[in-house]
């Protein structure tokens, strides 16, 4: 098998006394996109500033195209998007694109073709005159994306690049990462968004310096022995005390006119559904496949329950 295009181990780091990664492993192949998912200080950022030779770690080995992340070789083909990326917001979207392919010494044609790709991928070509402080939140991601990416990089690492964009913008830019994932590029994605982390192919979930969880969206979402499933009807309101205390009925979640119900898998769906009627004739049950959002707040729920 090919090595993948990063990988870390056991990487260790502390600012002081004060521990920041406690050994995490991590691998990211080419093609694919990994979220690297957790809150503020978890570690994300510096995590990644290790992984593109910014920082060295405390101990562990971290690799990056088959050459350790210290290689200077390395910077011409790598992409680093850290929070607050440094556009240059008096130059237009041109003379911002030229800026970062001159700092990567390509030469005029390669850039002038390049440029006019990128500008055509991110939908921005009617506004390469604009300045880059005149942009909207959206357009001044796609620009920063785009200035990544005039190296063609094989690996890019990217630091919760769509804060503060709204979620038409922040759609559009997984469309445009989706393309870059398509051409072979490994990407690192740190984030605090559990929407974006649902479209990684691999999440791997950091908690006070280490991967609690690893895996697909769709394998972190499932927890054993439990499954989700909705009640509706005109009173779920009024029956929510009663719903909670129902047999085998873990947490339940209001949501308007529906409720979510964290249930263990020893109760049957025909049992939930006779205890139903006899609350209520016209509350209705129905199957749901948790997503990772609903799994961290029954996580987040339990917890606040146990104190």
């Amino acid at each position: 098998m090919a090595e993948p295009r990063i990988r870390l181990r056991d990487v260790a780091f502390a600012w002081g006394e004060v521990p920041v990664l406690r050994g995490v492993s991590l691998d990211v192949a080419a093609g694919e996109i990994v979220g690297l998912v957790g809150a503020d200080g978890a570690g994300k950022s510096t995590l990644l500033r290790i992984a593109v030779g910014q920082l060295e770690p405390a101990s562990g080995t971290v690799r990056v195209l088959g050459r350790s992340h210290a290689d200077p070789s390395l910077r011409a083909r790598l992409a680093y998007m850290p929070q607050g990326f440094g556009l240059y917001p008096d130059l237009s979207v041109q003379e911002n694109l030229e800026f970062f392919a001159d700092l990567h010494g390509l030469p005029a044609a390669t850039t002038a073709e390049r440029i006019g790709d990128l500008l055509a991928r991110t939908g921005m070509a009617a506004f390469r005159g604009r300045r880059a402080g005149k942009l909207s939140g959206g357009m001044m991601q796609k620009l920063a994306l785009a200035c990544a990416l005039i190296s063609e990089p094989q690996a890019m690492f990217l630091d919760e690049p769509t804060t503060g964009v709204d979620p038409v913008s922040r759609r559009a830019f997984w469309q445009l990462l989706s393309g870059v994932r398509a051409e072979g590029v490994a990407i690192l994605y740190a984030t605090a968004n559990l929407d974006e982390a649902e479209r990684c192919d691999r999440v791997a979930m950091l908690d006070e310096g280490r991967i609690v969880r690893e895996g697909t969206p769709v394998e972190l979402a499932q927890v054993e022995g439990r499954r989700e499933r909705v009640v509706s009807g005109p009173g779920v309101r009024e029956a929510l005390p009663v719903l909670r205390e129902l047999p085998g009925v873990e947490l339940v979640f209001p949501r308007g006119r529906t409720a979510t119900l964290w249930v263990r898998d020893d109760v049957s769906d025909g049992a939930l559904r006779q205890a139903l009627q006899a609350i209520d004739p016209e509350l209705t049950l129905r199957e749901r496949r948790p997503d990772l959002q609903e799994t961290i707040l029954r996580q987040l729920a339990l917890e606040a329950a146990r104190g």
